[in-house]
């Protein structure tokens, strides 16, 4: 059962105000900056989440205004207004209420139930030097046994324009929308300290300022101690750059190093940072029992390009297991189309998503390791791809809002999952190859915010007889006060 990192206040000197971040929580809300930054008003990186608002709020105090279209100021306010309320130098208590027949068990962006039923209480906020999410969980019959959680709290302050932060939050590394290879929200979050930047102004200098707007994210984090190398560091480096309007490039990287019965020196976490970790490379091999060898790394680059004419973005990932020649090799991969536009009184973003975990190398490879040989997950479940390894998936989604802020999301999705019908795998054991439909209607009412979500499968995903229904039906309501 994981030990949630308690979260404590951080003192620093010197600091300067703080800013939250924008989680993985919210579709809608994601969908109207990517419109804004397809349309040219954002201009920094926005595909590693959780993204700071310093910047956001930054390119809309820049924007001319008069040049945009009624439907594209909507759009404008809708994000501006959301991000001055996050922002306040006050705080902010919320309930949320969730509950449906079963729980998730495929988790794509912007989601947020886990188990069958859920009650939330948090306070977030910020003061002249910090920013804070405290958020307590109570689930109800949950799948890795703990029921009391701290997920998505943190306590975060500034240094400079670099943002230094303890606690436990999702991350999702990529421009996919139904999944990401390398970090996502499927599993629970892992307790960390982080640091990233803040703005993403571009180097002064005239050798760097061709990268244009960058960010920085990286973060080191314990995982459980039920697993077979228990309390694993799970470590994580990402960059990602602009060097044209149209193109934003990220670098990610992740490792799962030292633990129980693990090497965990600094000469041992040289070899990993520089990627000498296979043992041909190592100085006297492995050893007989790999006790050399310094870790389990994921690496890789995604990109998001912007075509001409507004005709829609491309983008892809591409990961690798393992390294050869200091560049990763044994890639699972990614590719995507998405489309920002506007119908009627409705702002809609389209994506259609093709993903495989199946490697080039060989079958059960994808997020499985000799070593830690509880693999890339935690509590069970894939820390990348939702589907974990050796899947196949086709996905089509629209994500719409309206004038006066309701707000609809429809997916379909083709899964061959676990195609080779064998090895380890967090969800089945065998394959299973399936449609799913998806419907969710979100709607602010003077009782609070109400939100229906729908979920068909046409075949049966027991998930070791945990998750047995074709159906899943939830309801999720959350006031502020």
């Amino acid at each position: 059962m994981r030990k949630i990192t308690a979260i404590l206040m951080l003192t620093f000197s010197g600091l300067a105000s703080a800013e939250p971040w924008i989680d993985t929580r919210d579709t809608w809300l994601r969908a109207d900056i990517e419109y804004l930054s397809d349309i040219g008003v954002i201009t920094v990186p926005v595909t590693t989440w959780p993204l700071t608002w310093a910047p956001i709020i930054q390119n809309l105090e820049e924007t001319d205004v008069s040049e945009l279209s009624e439907a594209e100021l909507r759009v404008y306010k809708r994000v501006k207004r959301k991000g001055k309320f996050e922002t306040k130098l006050k705080s902010h208590s919320y309930l949320s209420l969730k509950a449906g027949n079963q729980g998730r068990i495929l988790r794509h962006f912007g989601d947020d139930r886990r188990e069958k039923a859920e009650i939330t209480s948090k306070t977030t906020g910020m003061s002249k030097h910090f920013a804070w999410n405290i958020e307590a969980t109570r689930a109800f019959d949950p799948i890795d046994g703990e029921e009391q959680r701290l997920d998505n709290s943190y306590v975060a302050s500034i240094w400079g324009n670099w943002i230094l932060s303890v606690g436990a939050q999702e991350r999702w590394w990529g421009p996919g929308w139904d999944t990401s290879l390398i970090l996502s929200n499927n599993a629970r979050p892992v307790p960390s300290l982080s640091v990233q930047r803040n703005y993403a102004d571009p180097f002064e200098t005239k050798w760097l300022s061709w990268i244009g707007p960058w960010t920085f994210n990286a973060f080191a984090g314990q995982l459980e101690s039920d697993r077979y190398v228990p309390h694993a560091k799970l470590l994580g480096m990402s960059v990602n750059f602009k060097p044209l309007d149209s193109l934003e490039i990220g670098l990610r990287r992740t490792a799962q190093w030292s633990g129980r019965g693990r090497p965990n020196d600094l000469g041992n976490f040289l070899d990993l940072l520089i990627g000498r970790d296979n043992c041909d490379e190592l100085e006297g091999g492995c050893g007989t029992d790999r006790s050399n060898e310094p870790g389990n790394q994921l690496a890789g680059i995604d990109f998001k390009w912007k075509l001409p004419n507004n005709f829609g973005s491309i983008y892809g990932q591409l990961i690798g297991e393992d390294e050869a020649g200091y560049l990763p090799s044994r890639k699972v991969h990614q590719f995507g189309y998405s489309k920002s536009f506007l119908f009627d009184e409705y702002s809609v973003k389209s994506y259609l998503e093709y993903s495989d975990t199946e490697n080039e190398f060989s079958p059960n490879l994808t997020y499985n390791n000799a070593i830690y040989q509880s693999g890339y997950r935690t509590e069970g479940r894939s820390i990348g791809s939702t589907y974990d390894n050796d899947t196949q998936s086709l996905s089509l989604g629209f994500i719409a809002t309206t004038g006066n802020g309701i707000s609809y999301k429809v997916s379909f999705s083709n899964v061959d999952l676990n195609s080779d019908n064998s090895g380890v795998h967090s969800i089945n054991t065998q394959r299973v190859t399936f449609n799913q439909f998806q419907l969710q209607v979100r709607k602010p009412t003077k009782y609070g915010l109400l939100e229906v979500h729908a979920e068909f499968k046409d075949e049966f995903i027991d998930s070791y007889s945990y998750f047995d229904e074709k159906f899943n039906i939830s309801l999720k309501w959350m006031i502020k006060f």
